[in-house]
C-alpha cells in the first residue's frame, strides 16, 4: 500500500498548526469557511448552546422555559431540514444520478408505500432511524477526514480503516458511557401499540445492563484510541504527515462528542450534536453542489443559496409538524426521508472515486 506524504516534512515541521489551518488550498471551502462551518463548528455550537442555556437560567422561569423550547424547536427543524439537503447531490449531479438511477428512483417509492401500508413497519423505521443516525453521524466525520487527507495529497487508502474505527468510536463510545444512552432506547416506545409490541420491552432489558454497557463503552473507547495512536505512528514512519485540518476535525468532534454525550444532559447533547452535524452537511453540500445548483437555476449565487436553505428549512418545518400527526400517511414520507438520507450518503459521496 503506497503511502506518499502530502506535504514536505521539512516545511511541515516549521509550520505552526495555525499557519497550516490558514492554508486555503488544503481546506474544503476556504480557511475561514472550514473554521466556521466544518472543523470548528462543533466547538462553536457547543459553546453557544451552553451560553444560551445558561442565559435561560438567569431569567424568569416562564421566559427560560420558552427559550429552551425555542432552542429545541430550532434544533429539530434544522436537523430535519438537512435531511433533504442531499437532493441536489443525488438528483442534480448527473454523474451521481446516472450511477445510481434505480436506487434513487425506485427505492423511495417502494419505501414510502411500505411505510404507509404497515403501521408496524412505520414504527420500526422510526426506531431504525434513531440508531442509524448514530452511525451516520460518525461516518460524516469519517468522510470529512478522508476529504482532508485527499486535499493534502494523501492516498485515500492510507489509514482508512484506522480512521473508520476512530471516527465511529469517538462518537459511539461517549454515547454508551453517558446519560444519553437511555434516551436512545426510548425510541422503542413507539412499537408498543403495534404488532411488534414485544420489542418495546427491550429498553427495560438494556436499562438493567446500563453499568455493564457503560463500562464496555469506556474500555472500547480507550482501546480504539490507543490502537489509532499505534496506527498513526506506524504510518508516520512510512512517511505519512497528518493534515492540520484533519487533526483539527478529529480534535474538535472528538472533544465535543466526549463532553456532550459523555458528560452533558441529553438536552445539551442532542441539541449540540444535531446542530453542528446539520451545519457541516449544509456547508459540504454547498461547496460541492452550489455551482451546479446555480447553473441549473441560472441565478446569482446569493439567491440560489437562499432558495437552497429556504427549501430545506420549509421541509424541516413540515417534518416537525408531521411528527405530531396521528396519521401514518402523513408521517411515512418524512420517516422515509430520514432513512433515505442515511442510505444515500453511503454511496453519493466517494473520496475513492474522486467525487468530492
Amino acid at each position: 500500500m503506497a503511502s506518499v506524504p502530502l506535504v514536505d516534512p521539512v516545511e511541515t515541521s516549521h509550520a505552526s498548526l495555525l499557519d497550516q489551518l490558514s492554508q486555503s488550498e488544503q481546506s474544503i471551502g476556504g480557511a475561514r469557511y472550514d473554521f466556521l462551518l466544518l472543523w470548528g463548528v462543533p466547538l462553536i455550537i457547543f459553546a453557544l448552546v451552553q451560553f444560551y442555556l445558561s442565559s435561560a437560567l438567569l431569567v424568569r422561569p416562564t421566559t427560560g422555559e420558552a427559550m429552551i423550547a425555542m432552542l429545541m424547536m430550532t434544533s429539530a427543524v434544522v436537523t430535519y431540514a438537512h435531511l433533504v439537503a442531499a437532493a441536489p447531490r443525488a438528483y442534480l449531479n448527473r454523474e451521481v444520478f446516472a450511477a445510481h438511477r434505480t436506487r434513487l428512483t425506485v427505492t423511495p417509492v417502494l419505501l414510502v408505500a411500505a411505510l404507509m401500508i404497515s403501521p408496524a413497519l412505520l414504527a420500526l423505521a422510526g426506531v431504525v432511524a434513531v440508531f442509524w443516525d448514530v452511525h451516520h453521524s460518525a461516518m460524516q466525520n469519517f468522510g470529512l477526514a478522508r476529504i482532508y487527507d485527499m486535499k493534502a495529497g494523501n492516498d485515500a487508502r492510507v489509514l482508512r480503516r484506522a480512521d473508520l474505527r476512530l471516527s465511529w468510536m469517538l462518537y459511539v463510545g461517549p454515547i454508551m458511557a453517558g446519560a444519553s444512552l437511555a434516551a436512545h432506547f426510548q425510541s422503542f416506545d413507539r412499537l408498543a401499540t403495534t404488532s411488534l409490541s414485544s420489542l418495546a420491552d427491550l429498553p427495560g432489558v438494556f436499562e438493567t445492563q446500563l453499568p455493564l454497557l457503560r463500562a464496555a463503552g469506556v474500555i472500547a473507547y480507550l482501546f480504539v484510541l490507543g490502537w489509532a495512536v499505534l496506527d498513526y505512528r506506524a504510518a508516520a514512519r512510512r512517511g505519512y504527515r497528518l493534515p492540520a485540518h484533519k487533526a483539527a476535525l478529529i480534535g474538535t468532534t472528538g472533544l465535543v462528542s466526549l463532553l456532550a454525550w459523555g458528560f452533558a444532559s441529553p438536552l445539551i447533547a442532542f441539541t449540540t450534536i444535531n446542530l453542528y452535524h446539520a451545519i457541516q452537511y449544509f456547508a459540504l453540500v454547498w461547496v460541492k453542489e452550489g455551482a451546479r445548483m446555480q447553473a441549473w437555476l441560472n441565478m446569482p449565487r446569493g439567491p440560489v443559496l437562499l432558495l437552497f436553505l429556504g427549501g430545506c428549512g420549509a421541509a424541516g418545518i413540515a417534518y416537525q409538524l408531521a411528527t405530531s400527526a396521528y396519521s401514518g400517511w402523513i408521517l411515512a414520507p418524512f420517516i422515509a426521508c430520514s432513512l433515505l438520507h442515511f442510505w444515500y450518503d453511503g454511496f453519493i459521496w466517494s473520496v475513492g472515486k474522486k467525487l468530492v
